[in-house]
């Protein structure tokens, strides 16, 4: 016999929908960022006649997509008040952000591994697996061969949850320090084995999100009135690109003001879509390129892709990376014994 749910205090359920209301804008951040994510996955450079124009998307998308999803992590972190997990139970706050972030991680990982390393015997695979230690190695040290590069942002994002509590405490709960430390270390030159590289380039943009948190009343409204001007900026970042020696700081640093303002435009208040997107965006980042692979090796054994043609399989692949990932999540979620395995995609 089961007991009657709990009843929530209507003080407290007004207090949760208050919260939610005000992190929409980054719901639907999450929603354009994850868009981004998918379109720049759909075909790996130098195979299948890559055209000009999607290469000049995907690289200019590269500048700056996932130092925007980096902020809005940034953001949400110090919403929650994850940045005091020390004050509480800092054993229980990891083994929450390991379940969260590193066993999703692990386990996509070798889903990718093996599933390529059967996938090449009978459809075209994009990062292919050379052989069944040489996969998960690749992976573990991130070696030019890492068929799962595509999901390194959940290993980074967990030794950010991990670290930045211990940072915090360590700069006196200074925002302004912590940054500063972040913006010091991201010039520190660093290989790109064991994700080094990634971990001391993108904590700036993730800090940047804990500052803008900290101040959002100041920020978020100067983000938004001058909107036009951070348009500028951030077309004047694409412009200049990979040409400047720190592209990536200077392309992130722009997207922020300009696509923070631009899901806060009363244009998205009602907006449903990006919204739907974002509230999906783990099950689409973790499976995105897996449908992506199969709809492609699907594609090119019945259609062309030269020409006009690539533009239409573009159109397919993309359809095929977002809406896929959120079938499989429904699917998760109608079966009762799937359970343990919907949390990680809910």
């Amino acid at each position: 016999m089961t007991s009657a749910p709990m009843a929530v205090p209507e003080s407290k359920r007004a207090a949760v929908s208050v919260e939610r209301e005000k992190l929409l804008d980054i719901e639907r951040g999450k929603g354009l960022g994850i868009l981004l994510v998918v379109y720049g996955h759909l075909v790996m450079q130098g195979t299948l006649g890559e055209q000009a124009w999607y290469q000049a998307t995907k690289s200019a998308i590269y500048t700056f997509h996932m130092p925007f999803f980096m902020y809005l992590s940034g953001f949400v972190f110090f919403f929650t008040g994850a940045h005091n997990a020390l004050d509480r139970n800092f054993s229980q706050f990891f083994a929450k952000r390991f379940d969260r972030l590193l066993i999703p991680f692990i386990v996509m990982c070798l889903i990718n591994v093996f599933g390529k390393q059967i996938a090449e015997t009978f459809v075209h695979v994009d990062d292919g697996v050379s052989g069944f230690w040489q996969g998960p190695w690749a992976v573990i040290s991130n070696s030019p061969n890492n068929p799962t590069i595509s999901i390194w942002y959940l290993l980074v994002l967990f030794v950010y949850s991990v670290l930045t509590p211990i940072l915090w405490r360590l700069s006196s709960r200074q925002i302004g320090i912590l940054f500063l430390f972040s913006l010091a270390i991201f010039f520190i030159p660093a290989s790109e084995r064991f994700y080094v590289a990634r971990i001391l380039s993108y904590f700036v943009f993730f800090a940047a999100g804990m500052l803008s948190c900290k101040y959002s009343e100041y920020a978020l409204n100067i983000f938004s009135r001058y909107i036009i001007l951070w348009l500028v900026v951030f077309a004047a970042a694409l412009y200049i690109g990979r040409s400047f020696p720190y592209w990536l700081l200077l392309c992130g640093a722009a997207s922020i003001p300009f696509l923070h303002a631009l899901v806060k435009l009363p244009i998205f208040e009602n907006d449903k879509i990006l919204l739907w997107f974002g509230q999906n965006s783990m099950v689409i980042y973790l499976f995105n390129t897996i449908f992506i692979g199969i709809a492609k090796g699907i594609y090119v054994k019945i259609l062309p892709y030269h020409g006009p043609w690539f533009a239409f399989m573009v159109v397919i692949l993309m359809l095929a990376g977002t809406l896929l990932p959120i079938l499989a999540k429904l699917a998760l979620q109608a079966v009762p014994m799937a359970g343990p395995i919907y949390k990680y995609v809910r």
